[in-house]
């Protein structure tokens, strides 16, 4: 490998290069999906290294141009230690990179269709019908009782997680489509927000592109959510009112999506948890950093700040501090939400399924069928607590790695 000298000639004719304010570019690789935001002389610079200048006939042209000299080569190391540039000159092999999710490689012509106007007034026309309809019959309302389909806790909840990850893979690939409409890759992950476990589609990419472009790819997730709460709550109300004739089992099973998609909808609008719809409020206020400044201007009420956390308020964009001071109520909210949630939707579910589980173990011969059930069922319940707590020492684990 050879290292950037400033006869090197890194290659950067990959890279996108867009202005994102009067003297801020946003610089990126499409493939990987980072990016950085760079003053003009930044985009000036990789402009000059995409025309086949050194790093040091790169500087001292922009010094011509502007009478100030400029360190090139540190510029250039930034972009190695974001992950956009390789550290090695043209002829050594490219980093071996993450590769995109293979249904964000489908051709754009054959998934535009499903975000242009047409598709639009059909998600948000089966969003208003579903509120309708819970309006005019509250008990399709979505209790934490509908996950249990069956008297048997076992298979209610096998059904249930399989249901639930299922539509949660919709959910994502729905942004990979919309990703891919627009020209962008994605990768799928898996991480956590808050308390909760998650499936998330990387959509880096969009910030290459202005601002109006990258709604529909960040909604897309919600736009077929309600399409599918809708399709469940449309044959609930018919055989509410008579209707329509269904079998019981198929009533509970659809109250059980029900309950899914109304929490899964619900979740997206935490912004606090950097969910779908923060992506759509970063984006329409131009913030770049309003989640870490917003936590830790509260953060700094109760407990003091490190000095990186200090760093990061005292050089904070005035944008993202100005509106941090309304964004602390929605994320305050949020918290408020998540905790009245667990108290009403998870521990009584834990509590019901664990009970069960318990009982089970203590009243069935060791190793039996109805004894590995119980195994089953605590491993359920435990599942949604070790999970998240496993991102996180996984994500630590990572950035401790970055870091040396």
């Amino acid at each position: 490998m050879t290292v950037l000298g400033l006869d090197s000639r890194p290659a950067v004719a990959h890279l996108v290069v867009r202005q994102e304010e009067d003297d801020e570019y946003v610089v990126g690789d499409l493939a990987s999906g980072n990016f950085v935001v760079v003053p003009e002389v930044g985009a000036r610079l990789v402009a000059l290294l995409a025309a086949g200048r050194s790093i040091a006939e790169a500087a001292d042209e922009v010094e011509r141009e502007t009478g100030e000299p400029v360190d090139a080569l540190d510029f250039v190391e930034v972009l190695v230690e974001a992950g956009i540039i390789r550290p090695q000159s043209d002829d050594g092999p490219p980093p071996a990179q993450a590769r995109p999710w293979s249904v964000s490689r489908i051709p754009a012509r054959l998934v535009r269709p499903l975000f242009g106007r047409v598709a639009w007034t059909v998600y948000v026309g089966a969003l208003v019908a579903t509120l309708a309809m819970f309006v005019a019959e509250p008990s399709l309302l979505p209790t934490y009782e509908d996950t249990f389909i069956f008297p048997d806790v076992v298979l209610s909840l096998l059904i249930t997680n399989v249901t639930v990850a299922l539509l949660t893979v919709v959910h994502e690939a729905w942004h990979a489509f919309a990703g891919a409409a627009v020209g962008i890759r994605s990768q799928l992950r898996l991480e956590r927000r808050g308390i909760f476990p998650v499936l998330e589609t990387d959509l880096t990419g969009l910030w290459a592109l202005p601002p109006e472009r990258r709604y529909g790819p960040f909604l897309a997730g919600m736009a077929i959510d309600g399409i599918l709460l809708f399709a469940a709550v449309a044959p609930r109300f018919a055989w509410s009112r008579g209707w329509l004739e269904l079998p019981p089992g198929m009533v509970r099973f659809l109250a059980m999506v029900v309950f899914s998609q109304a929490v899964k909808l619900a979740f997206q609008t935490l912004a606090y948890l950097r969910t779908d719809m923060y992506l759509v409020m970063a984006t329409a206020t131009g913030c770049r950093n309003l989640h870490e400044v917003t936590r830790l201007s509260l953060k700094k009420w109760v407990r003091r700040l490190t000095p990186a956390e200090r760093a990061v308020l005292r050089d904070a964009h005035a944008r993202d501090l100005r509106v941090s001071r309304w964004y602390r109520l929605l994320y305050v909210a949020g918290v408020i939400w998540m905790v009245w949630f667990a108290i009403h939707f998870l521990l009584p579910g834990a509590k019901v399924t664990l009970g069960w589980a318990a009982g089970v173990l203590i009243g069935t011969p060791f190793g039996s069928a109805y004894w590995w059930e119980g195994i089953a069922l605590a491993a359920f319940a435990s599942l949604n607590v070790l999970l998240p707590l496993g991102v996180v020492v996984r994500n630590r684990y990572r950035a401790g790695k970055l870091a040396t």
